[in-house]
């Protein structure tokens, strides 16, 4: 499913990219990388190599924090929110097409299992 996923999002961007692209999108604001790493639960060293991945894309810049000139924070740029909104949609239609064979009985019981492990 992973690469399915993947295969959707197109040559752009990887499943990983594309996680730290939401992640920024969701923010109200500009986010350091440690931010990044703590809220995804994965290491400093993954978060800067998808990173600089991105702002070589150009989909993602580094911006000086006015508040303390040491700290380099993360947010979109015009192309990276685009991307974002139009591999959303695709996401959408894809997650659709894998639940159109699910009988309403099945989503729902889809539905209270997602819940229940989410809640645990």
């Amino acid at each position: 499913m992973r690469q399915e996923l993947n295969n959707t999002l197109g040559d752009e961007v990887n499943i990983n990219e594309f996680i730290v692209l939401k992640t920024l999108y969701s923010s109200s604001e500009p986010l350091k990388a440690s931010s990044i790493s703590k809220e995804l639960k994965v290491s400093a060293s993954h978060i800067t190599t998808v990173t600089d991945s991105l702002v070589k894309k150009g989909f993602i810049s580094r911006i000086r924090s006015e508040k303390d000139r040491r700290i380099v924070e993360m947010a979109l740029t015009g192309a990276g929110e685009l991307l974002v909104k139009a591999l959303e949609e695709k996401k959408s239609d894809y997650l659709r097409s894998k639940f159109n064979s699910f009988s309403e009985q099945e989503l729902d019981h889809f539905i209270r299992l997602f819940r229940k492990l989410n809640d645990d």
